[in-house]
């Protein structure tokens, strides 16, 4: 789940299966800030994919048991 904190200036990503989380720096364009929090991600080897119209984000160790059909 992406969430922005335009108080604290920070995105944040949370993986779906697991309570780890990715935060980053924000843009001043929520916009921009939430394409920025998503490269980072992916840098970091997040799994992000949609999924029945939403977006699904999974940390780099729910990715592998994504990977092997593990989670749902």
């Amino acid at each position: 789940m992406l969430r922005t904190d335009p108080i604290a200036g920070t995105a944040k990503i949370s993986c779906d299966s697991c309570p780890d989380s990715l935060e980053s720096v924000m843009d001043a364009d929520p916009r921009a800030a939430s394409a920025k929090a998503v490269r980072i991600a992916k840098i970091a080897r997040w799994l992000i994919e949609r999924h029945a119209g939403t977006w699904q984000h999974f940390c780099p160790a729910c990715r592998r048991s994504r990977d092997k059909g593990a989670l749902l």
